[in-house]
């Protein structure tokens, strides 16, 4: 079943904005962000090369994220690849990452960092459609934050049309989170 909070997120999404989604852990905030980037990617036929950044400040959601995100792309039935980038990934798996880069791209925002300060970046990032920041209540107000917006203001720069959407479950001062 689809909520109204997804409903109206899909539609932003497709009309080209920006947002935040605040709603309760387990009413599929993922997925709020995840269909509309494919369903955007079915229209457009716009298949090559990395569409997404999905930043998380806690690694161990990228798994989490991974597996709602391959799961929307079988039931779409779309060939796209889901990878995780972080502190831990090997080298070999970046290199391979850097050179054929999947179409969504789960990472932290230290590693987004090193990506961005790695010489050839722009053909890494120049298909990229949407970025989505994830317990974004974790990051308000923190150092980690303030780069992460320092992050999106960049590509934001680099990709005017860019689609930056934040998600929580626990934001208190919704007049600072945005």
């Amino acid at each position: 079943k689809v909520f109204d909070f997804q409903r109206q997120t899909w539609l932003a999404y497709l009309s080209g904005r920006s947002g935040l989604v605040n709603a309760p852990t387990g009413s599929g905030k993922t997925y709020s962000l995840v269909i509309p980037v494919l369903l955007d990617a079915i229209q457009t036929g716009d298949h090559n090369g990395l569409q997404l950044i999905w930043i998380t400040p806690i690694r161990a959601l990228a798994k989490e994220i991974c597996l709602a995100s391959e799961r929307a792309i079988k039931g779409l039935g779309l060939n796209w690849r889901v990878e995780v980038r972080s502190g831990d990934t090997t080298t070999t798996q970046r290199k391979k990452q850097w050179e054929n880069p999947p179409q969504i791209l789960i990472t932290t925002p230290e590693s987004i960092h090193v990506m961005l300060a790695t010489k050839g970046n722009h053909g890494f990032f120049k298909g990229l459609k949407a970025v989505v920041v994830d317990e974004w209540h974790e990051l308000v107000g923190s150092k980690r934050g303030v780069q992460t917006e320092l992050l999106l203001a960049r590509f934001k720069f680099l990709f005017p049309a860019l689609r930056v959407w934040g998600i929580s479950a626990t934001i208190g001062n919704m007049q600072e989170a945005i």
